[in-house]
């Protein structure tokens, strides 16, 4: 995620024209599919956590659902602070950004959680309702009906230059793959982990390869419905299967990660929301203005490490300013404290 805005906001003009400036734009933009998938996989670790603890279902899902909606909340405080600081535009507080899409799905996600009501359930229903998201995309992009809502709610569901690409489908799609993968994994934790985690590798590299050769097919859809970069199943599935395959493969090569590489990532990952919140503003906001468009491209990876290791100082520093409430400003410290 910070390599991806990183990349985009200071690689000099001059570079981007090159076909290392594309492949590293191509594989930061895993990032947000990633963010998402993880963050389904975070409702089904929540949920799996609450229930332990004894709460009854209905409980469990409100919970989730009151999350959802924080993110959502949250998504509009973020273009606030952005319009606030002089960084935006005032129409761009209704821009559909990742949290606008991503509180919504969290949403859904806890609704099939609580509606499938066993683990098995939830996670064939979550998995169906990925594939019938992917698969009906290109249908919604170009639905007539659109045409007559309000700007602002058209940008929800069909991508609008310069209100953002984050559309509700295929997006929440994503977040229900993570969901569906996330309620294996957590009933699997001890010995049966190791078997979900390679059966997981094994789906993702199926699906990504049947993806993958179903582009070079006919298209299913009508005449100028689905193009490949546009609104294909047929992308969706090479992109989940690339963020899925991440999991796995994180699991496997944990013990490999030296110990301060480990801390740093763990630390970044339980504060993902607050990393995204931060990192936004320092790689595009004011305080980046001098170096933005104007770093060779062979620096943006060492700038990237730089941003994520302040931020893994960050945050734990943060961390014992929100625990200790005395003298902080409320409402500040309870935003930070969701952040986190």
């Amino acid at each position: 995620m910070v390599l991806a805005h990183v990349v985009d906001a200071w690689t000099r003009d001059g570079d981007r024209g090159r076909p290392a400036y594309h492949g590293a734009a191509y594989a930061a933009g895993l990032a947000a599919p990633a963010f998402l998938f993880l963050a389904g996989i975070g409702t089904a670790m929540a949920a799996r956590s609450r229930t332990r603890r004894g709460l009854p279902p209905p409980a469990v899902a409100r919970a989730l659902v009151v999350r959802g909606g924080t993110i959502f909340g949250l998504a509009f405080v973020f273009r606030l602070q952005a319009l606030v600081l002089g960084l935006g535009h005032p129409i761009d507080v209704l821009k559909v950004d990742i949290l606008n899409v991503m509180g919504p799905a969290l949403v859904a996600a806890a609704a099939v959680w609580h509606v499938g009501g066993r683990d098995g359930v939830r996670a064939v229903l979550a998995a169906a309702l990925t594939a019938a998201l992917a698969f009906a995309t290109p249908f919604a992009f170009r639905a007539a009906w659109i045409e007559g809502l309000p700007p602002p709610l058209q940008w929800y569901l069909r991508p609008s230059p310069g209100h953002g690409h984050f559309t509700l489908l295929p997006w929440t799609a994503f977040v229900l793959a993570g969901l569906s993968a996330g309620v294996a994994i957590a009933a699997a934790a001890g010995r049966r982990e190791r078997v979900v985690q390679g059966a997981l590798l094994a789906l993702a590299a199926g699906v990504g390869v049947a993806a993958a050769w179903a582009s070079y097919q006919p298209s299913i859809y009508p005449p100028g419905v689905s193009s490949y970069w546009d609104a294909s199943p047929a992308f969706f599935f090479v992109r989940l299967a690339l963020v899925a395959a991440l999991v796995p493969l994180a699991w496997l090569l944990t013990d490999l990660v030296p110990g301060p590489l480990r801390r740093m990532l763990t630390t970044l990952g339980a504060a993902s929301l607050f990393v995204y919140w931060v990192h936004v503003e320092l790689v595009y906001g004011g305080v980046a203005i001098l170096i933005k468009h104007r770093v060779p491209l062979e620096l943006t990876l060492p700038g990237t490490l730089a941003v994520a290791y302040g931020l893994s100082r960050l945050v734990p520093v943060v961390e014992a300013w929100v625990a200790a409430p005395a003298g902080r400003p409320e409402p500040v410290r309870r935003l930070v404290a969701r952040l986190l």
